[in-house]
């Protein structure tokens, strides 16, 4: 290995050599080694893949657009009456959400 390599090279031209790296193949240069969020901004965004996959939300219709659409049929949400039964048994144990300062 002497014979082929005289002497290593100085730490400008590896960092000279590492700067024309980056530039050639289009790479950040760091030579501080800083943290930097490039390595998640080069990569894809999944917000596509993940609408693909579970659906536009506003496309399917909620207990409240049913109410909406037939309000003579007098719908009750059971999950909003159980919240509001929940939030009142929370007040009446003194476990509710306190009440707003006023002004």
């Amino acid at each position: 290995m002497s014979q082929i390599l005289k002497s290593f090279p100085t730490k400008e031209r590896l960092h000279h050599i590492r700067k024309t790296y980056c530039e050639i193949f289009n790479q950040y240069y760091n030579p501080q080694a800083k943290r930097n969020p490039n390595n998640i901004l080069r990569k894809p965004l999944k917000g596509p893949q993940f609408l693909k996959w579970y659906g536009d939300n506003s496309s399917t219709p909620t207990f409240s657009d049913f109410k909406k659409w037939f309000p003579d049929l007098k719908l009750v949400d059971p999950r909003e009456t159980h919240r509001q039964f929940m939030v009142q048994d929370r007040k009446r144990r003194n476990k509710g959400a306190p009440k707003k300062k006023k002004l």
